[in-house]
């Protein structure tokens, strides 16, 4: 009996050793959470906080050990700091999971802010994809370019109804304006509104929103929207997970000489995301349909769009987030049988200058070549920027 305690503290020792051989504290924790010694195990986590403050996954791994130790307290103070930490949606997805499956509360705000000076090259084709969707099928203008000042804003909370995961109530909102200093027609005021509800369980959730959204651009209030957009996320592990979501749009022209170009947009779209402490990696597939719900139908209304889009942002300890995002999208038009093909590449870097605010800086080259000579064009952007984070 005497020579298997020995035995057994011998292995230990030598466990040990092998997990000081690690070369990363994470790492290290990790090995010694295996082995069992979540002594050295926390000590290990909190000399990668102390390493990097900003560490997601030294965050996660230390609130789970504080958790098996029986330490709900220190978990949830550790949870409370990594909100603060400047994070990717897909990683606030799985914050947001990591909770659920903590028992602990998911009432959560968060917000987005920045004010963003630019250069576009072409400002009159393509105005902002991220924010409106498809409205000018082609434009027969001039080439425009013009310096601007973009103001945006995210806000999003989340309610969770019985206090400990579950059924939850959210609502988002969108806020944009931009003001182009040599092309006022141009300029772009748009707000959309999320509520809905939705269920966690375990890594699965479920989210039904309708939205309602409004849009001034060209002078004149253009058009709004409504519609409903379902969202299923699945997380694989804390890493890896994939989103299928699908979206239903009534859109009305405001102006009764756009009435004919009142749609229904129909959509479905796949995603596959990938994140390491601040690394974050994407796949993303989408289909959309336009069809025109006026007769006659305006010319370029019905169209069918495929897009594939794929990107990341990796992040250079201590010096700057960068990322690149590339998009491609191909529209089959009903009329004149018309084919676009469109690329979009974006590269950007961000970095924090203080707490809770960064500085970015962004290039976008986007060109459509089509079977339709005139809705062919170039696009390039440059802009600077300030963000605020909550």
């Amino acid at each position: 009996m005497r020579h298997l305690v020995l035995l057994s503290t011998l292995l230990l020792q030598t466990l040990s050793a092998n997990c000081l051989e690690m070369p990363s504290n994470l790492e290290q924790g990790t090995c010694y959470e295996q082995e069992g010694n979540s002594n050295l195990a926390q000590a290990a986590y909190e000399r990668a906080l102390s390493d990097d403050a900003d560490s997601t996954q030294a965050h996660l791994k230390l609130s789970a050990l504080y958790q098996t130790m029986q330490m709900p307290q220190q978990a949830n103070a550790v949870l409370a700091d990594v909100k603060r930490v400047e994070l990717t949606p897909a990683q606030r997805t799985s914050l947001d999971t990591f909770q659920k499956n903590q028992k602990g509360s998911l009432n959560t705000f968060k917000a987005r802010t920045s004010l963003s000076l630019g250069y576009d090259t072409n400002i009159n084709i393509s105005p902002n994809d991220a924010i409106i969707r498809d409205v000018n099928a082609t434009n027969l203008d001039e080439k425009t370019n013009t310096l601007f000042t973009r103001v945006r804003a995210d806000l999003s909370y989340l309610y969770d109804i019985f206090g400990s995961g579950g059924f939850f109530l959210r609502s988002d909102a969108n806020l944009y304006y931009q003001n182009n200093t040599d092309a006022a027609h141009y300029n772009i005021s748009y707000g959309r509104l999320y509520l809905g509800g939705g269920y966690r369980t375990g890594a699965l959730t479920f989210y039904l929103p309708l939205f309602y959204d409004r849009l001034h651009y060209l002078s004149t209030d253009l058009l709004e929207e409504v519609g409903l957009r379902p969202d299923l996320i699945y997380a694989l592990s804390n890493t890896f997970f994939t989103n299928i979501n699908a979206s239903y749009t009534s859109r009305h022209y405001l102006q009764k000489i756009d009435a004919h170009r009142n749609d229904e947009i129909t959509s479905v779209g796949l995603g596959l995301y990938w994140l390491q402490n601040r690394d974050y990696l994407y796949l993303k597939l989408l289909y959309e349909n336009y069809t025109g719900t006026e007769n006659p139908v305006d010319i370029f209304t019905d169209k069918v769009l495929y897009y594939a889009m794929i990107g990341g942002i990796y992040t250079l300890q201590n010096v700057a987030d960068f990322s690149m995002d590339y998009q491609y999208r191909q529209a089959t038009f009903t009329d004149l049988s018309r084919v676009d093909d469109n690329h979009n590449v974006k590269i950007a870097i961000e970095r924090e200058v203080i707490y809770d605010f960064r500085v970015n800086a962004s290039y976008r080259y986007i060109t459509n070549r089509s079977s339709y000579n005139l809705a062919q064009y170039d696009k390039q952007e440059l802009m600077l920027g300030l963000v605020y984070n909550y």
